[in-house]
């Protein structure tokens, strides 16, 4: 969600428009911060400012580097191991790496922007018939797979095949292998197959902008345990919670407003129980909504994390108990950025 030029999801906003905006949500919606007791500390310092994270099935934690490209594997002690470029160590700093995933062999499955000259500062980002969504020299973006044995990148759907991608952000995949790809600015969800069919899952107009200020709509999303539904968070001014079922033919049924009442979404995660969780980078802090949140209530949300070492959280991802979360900073200068995964534990849903 960014550009050369930035590393901020300012670059993309108008900035007084998002003020404003948080200061009504913060203030007139409901919004509980408990101050129960949990453990938050700061798991691991990378080489540059992460956005993605995931889990493979060895309890193993990944991220991404987003503005270098590089892909790296976390330790328990606060190191990291280099583990790939996407798309490739010739092309570091010509996109942005974002949202990732691992399928079923623990093949590792990306989202990758490529830079547009046309992506700067308040450019006009509002629908997929901006010039950056149509700049025949981008040819990069797209979802590229890192081999969990040997390490090798290779495309599995770009532009360069014809599609016509504008800001891949985010990535699931469920046990058949299909991958789930949301698009920021288009605004949708893409399906990949296995077999390699590529098609507009959803598009609704609930994962799109719906204001003059932000440009943006569906930023992340996540399968439930029993995949049968996808739940979905936006960037839009007011951050939405979407619950899209997943027909028996695997089509898209009829998007509906889970919760809303937020400030912009970056992130997205659910347990085993259906407890969902959410980044808001704009205000600091992580949230979680109970499984039976309505689609006009306004759930208060549950904080369960805020403030320092958090420094403008994106993806997140459970694992044995902890969450994580990676600091992209938004809005920050970079010899400012932490460049730093963040755990807790300890933290009440309920």
């Amino acid at each position: 969600m960014g550009s050369k030029k930035s590393d901020s999801l300012f670059h993309l906003v108008n900035l007084t428009g998002y003020l404003l905006i948080l200061v009504i949500v913060t203030v007139l919606l409901p919004a509980l911060a408990y101050s129960e007791e949990y453990k938050m500390w700061s798991y691991s310092t990378l080489p540059g400012a992460p956005e993605g994270v995931c889990v493979d099935s060895k309890k193993n934690l990944y991220a991404s580097v987003t503005w270098t490209g590089e892909v790296v594997l976390l330790k328990d002690d606060g190191t990291y191991e280099h583990i790939a470029w996407v798309p490739s160590k010739e092309e570091s700093g010509q996109g942005q790496l974002i949202g990732m995933d691992v399928d079923a062999k623990d093949n590792i499955y990306i989202a990758y922007t490529q830079f547009s000259k046309y992506i700067d500062l308040g450019a006009d980002l509002f629908n997929k018939h901006h010039p950056a969504c149509n700049d025949v020299r981008v040819t990069r973006s797209g979802i590229y797979k890192i081999d969990a044995k040997t390490r090798e990148v290779t495309p599995v759907a770009t532009r360069a095949d014809g599609w016509p991608f504008c800001l891949p952000d985010d990535v699931d995949i469920d046990k058949a292998g299909n991958i789930y790809m949301t698009d920021l600015t288009y605004s949708g969800i893409w399906k990949i197959s296995p077999d390699g069919k590529v098609t507009m899952w959803s598009d609704d107009p609930l994962l799109n902008p719906t204001d003059p200020v932000s440009s943006m709509g569906v930023n992340v999303c996540v399968l439930d345990k029993e995949e049968k539904n996808i739940y979905a968070a936006t960037t839009t001014l007011v951050g939405r919670i979407v619950k899209i079922p997943i027909n028996e033919d695997g089509s898209a049924g009829k998007a509906e407003l889970f919760s809303t009442g937020h400030t912009p979404f970056d992130g997205i995660e659910i347990d085993d129980e259906g407890y969902i969780y959410a980044s808001e980078p704009l205000i600091n802090q992580i949230i979680v909504l109970p499984p039976q949140a309505g689609p006009w209530s306004l759930t208060p949300r549950k904080v369960i994390a805020s403030g320092p070492p958090l420094q403008g959280p994106t993806s997140l991802v459970l694992r044995e108990g902890v969450l994580y979360t990676a600091n992209l900073a938004f809005g920050i200068p970079p010899e400012k950025h932490n460049k730093t995964v963040v755990a807790i534990k300890g933290f009440s849903k309920k």
